[in-house]
């Protein structure tokens, strides 16, 4: 999971493949170019730089085991567990965990002698070989979380949940009295208890007895004495029976111990675009050996979550390549990064959560938790935090300690910092008036003290081998979404990459589910997308829209979830402050529809005068007769028949005879009739002057 950077370390750039020889010193490694075959010289900086490099041309990449990191991200994703594989997890760990301490000398005895009720509930006896392959696995992995064995099916206990919950219920209660009872004397408590729900309860869901065997396996495990001795000895007591002494620990080397804590930053911020004004929580993480400043964060919530105490370490163990390139007028260098040995907080009810334990656990990093007010047990992470916010009082915005020193001074209105500048001014405080300026607590600057103490120390630095995993493993938030042809829609944006769009095609192609899960922490210019087909996390990253750029919103720096949201939740108080603003919308919708039935009723005039001019210039006779059209002559009244009696003086009474008398029979065929009509010695337009046009009543 994690590589040293010592003797042997081999790692990519690009092309050409390197061995590290020597560490000339804390800065400085002698290389093997293993491509060109010839020793070179790099700084640690540039190997840090190039870890964190975008480009692949240019990007460091340690020497491959055939794994794929972010596949084995999804492995290592405690939200994939059940609460009995965690659980067996750390039964396994707590088995090999003095081995890998150094603190066992015969194997054979350990293993032999081990108590059979600490061992994994699957397992019935513990031997040899099985001891050795959990620590070869350890070992590999660098992640406890690789103890779990394979999933062989479903399975639970043989007492079903509500029984399980009366007997829970049964020994919290039992616990909580001073009077002590056997475990033999509560079995039988018990049983009568059972009895008497029994009485109740119809035959087919009455519980069953329990074994006395039964009833210690389950008691022991959920037995605390905790509850008892805090009725006998008092709570101070009992705390000190439960944690131990807690005193105020001292630090031998850099990274043995750091301390974290959380207050509200003495400072108003405000966003530009909406006049917004914020008081903002500051996390942060300072070295108790030299005081270097290792990490902080900046959150908008009155106390933190799990999320935001992952998102702390992940920055504690990330180096500071950025500071250059985004905030130039920083003076100082910032060395200080790192996985931690021990983590110190106090015991509020935000730092001790089970997210933060399994996640620390999983990859080695103890956790020490104060005594109640006990501020002095983590006094340097206390001065750290006062000196931050004694430092913000001297610029407008402040809140000033209190509301006595404040008084009349409106904070709110005299606020001129945005998010950005903020980032800035604690980068310009954690570096060059905290990390960078000598401190009497510790005797030095903490700069030199800490290269000075890896030195002495030889400690040798860790760093994730795949930068992408490490951010998975501490990711913040997860939750699922729809991928469609745009990507992942959050908080009103859209995540796309190649990637992400192949796994849509593949999810259309074969049918798969357009649900898929997301992973994401406090920077959100990229997230994280699960593959179902290769069970492994795909990367899409944040696109630049036309409205991100009106906002301003630099990509270069860490966008904020909460800035999202708020910039998603303000193009949505827009968009309803103009549905109740709807005047012009109502009037061009009024002057589409007046169109519509202006042009309906000049379309049906036109067309009505077309029909007519038609009437009165085409001809529509009948083809045998060859009668001219003359609708227009026509009256309203159908029953009214307009005969023409008018004679032609062209044509005379013998000729009309004499046409009679030449048809003669043949004038039953009309197709002879036609024939003659059609000859060219018939004027039909003569013969049609005769003819009246008429209807039938």
């Amino acid at each position: 999971m994690f590589v040293k950077l010592g003797y042997g370390t081999r790692y990519r750039i690009g092309e050409q493949e390197y061995e590290i020889r020597k560490l000339k010193n804390d800065h400085d490694y002698e290389v093997y170019n293993m491509t060109y075959d010839m020793t070179e010289l790099i700084s640690f900086e540039q190997l840090s730089i190039a870890y964190h490099e975008l480009d692949e041309t240019k990007r460091l990449r340690f020497q491959s085991d055939g794994t794929d990191h972010l596949k084995e991200a999804a492995r290592w994703d405690l939200e994939l567990y059940t609460p009995e594989e965690k659980e067996e997890i750390s039964r396994k760990f707590a088995i090999i965990e003095p081995f890998l301490l150094g603190s066992i000398k015969d194997v054979e005895h350990y293993v032999t002698n081990y108590p059979q009720e600490l061992l994994p509930r699957r397992l019935t006896k513990l031997s040899v070989s099985t001891f050795y392959r959990w620590i070869q696995k350890y070992k590999r992995h660098g992640n406890k979380i690789c103890l779990v064995s394979k999933r062989s099916g479903p399975q639970k206990r043989r007492i079903n949940n509500e029984e399980l919950e009366l007997l829970r219920t049964f020994i919290f209660n039992s616990d909580k009295m001073a009077e002590k009872k056997t475990i033999r004397d509560k079995w039988i408590f018990y049983q009568d208890e059972i009895k008497n729900n029994n009485l109740f309860r119809e035959e087919k869901d009455r519980f069953t007895e329990m074994k006395e065997s039964t009833f210690r396996r389950i008691f022991k495990q959920i037995h605390d004495p905790y509850l008892r001795e805090i009725q006998i000895k008092g709570l101070a007591q009992a705390n000190l029976h439960q944690n131990g002494v807690r005193g105020a620990l001292i630090a031998e080397r850099p990274l043995q111990y750091v301390e974290l804590d959380w207050t509200p930053l003495d400072y108003i911020i405000v966003d530009f675009n909406t006049g917004e004004t914020f008081r903002p929580v500051v996390m942060y993480a300072a070295d108790k050996c030299t005081d270097m400043p290792l990490g902080y964060l900046i959150i908008f919530r009155e106390q933190p979550n799990a999320g935001d105490w992952k998102q702390l370490l992940l920055q504690i163990m990330s180096p500071k390549v950025y500071l250059k390139e985004l905030y130039p007028r920083v003076k100082g260098v910032w060395s200080g990064y790192g996985k931690p040995e021990n983590i110190i907080m106090d015991n509020a009810a935000v730092n001790d959560c089970a997210e933060v334990a399994e996640i620390c656990g999983a990859i080695n990093i103890g956790l020490i938790y104060n005594e109640k007010a006990s501020g002095h047990q983590k006094g340097t992470i206390e001065n750290a935090l006062g000196k931050i916010n004694r430092i913000f009082h001297a610029y407008p915005g402040t809140t000033f300690s209190n509301n006595a020193e404040r008084g009349q001074y409106n904070s709110a209105k005299k606020a001129c910092v945005n998010i950005n500048g903020l980032h800035e001014m604690i980068h310009i405080v954690l570096v060059d008036l905290v990390a960078n300026k000598y401190n009497r607590g510790v005797g030095g600057i903490p700069e030199d003290l800490w290269h000075e103490g890896l030195k002495a120390a030889k400690v040798q630095r860790q760093l994730p081998q795949n930068r992408e995993y490490i951010e998975l493993l501490f990711a913040s938030e997860s939750d699922t979404r729809t991928l469609g042809p745009k990507g992942i829609e959050l908080k009103g944006q859209f995540y796309f990459s190649e990637m992400v769009n192949e796994l849509r095609l593949r999810i259309k192609n074969e049918g798969g589910n357009r649900i898929v899960r997301i992973r994401y922490g406090m920077d959100v210019r990229h997230i994280y997308i699960y593959d179902e087909f290769e069970k492994r996390y795909l990367k899409a990253d944040l696109k630049q829209t036309s409205r991100l750029i009106r906002y301003q919103v630099d990509l270069r720096y860490p966008f904020h979830l909460e800035h999202l949201s708020e910039l998603c939740n303000k193009n949505n108080r827009d968009d309803y402050a103009h549905i109740h603003n709807q005047e012009n919308v109502v009037h061009a919708l009024k002057v589409l529809e007046e169109i519509t039935h202006e042009g309906k009723r000049e379309y049906s005039k036109i067309r009505r005068s077309q029909r007519k001019e038609e009437n009165t210039q085409t001809s529509a006779a009948s083809a045998v007769y060859g009668v001219d059209n003359k609708a227009s002559s026509v009256p309203e009244d159908p029953n009214i028949i307009l005969i023409n009696t008018e004679v032609t003086e062209s044509i005379s009474e013998i000729e009309i005879l004499n046409f009679d008398v030449e048809l003669g029979d043949q004038a039953e065929d009309p197709f002879e009739i036609s024939e003659i009509i059609a000859s060219e010695s018939v004027d039909l337009h003569q013969i049609n002057s005769n003819w009246g046009i008429g209807r039938k009543s």
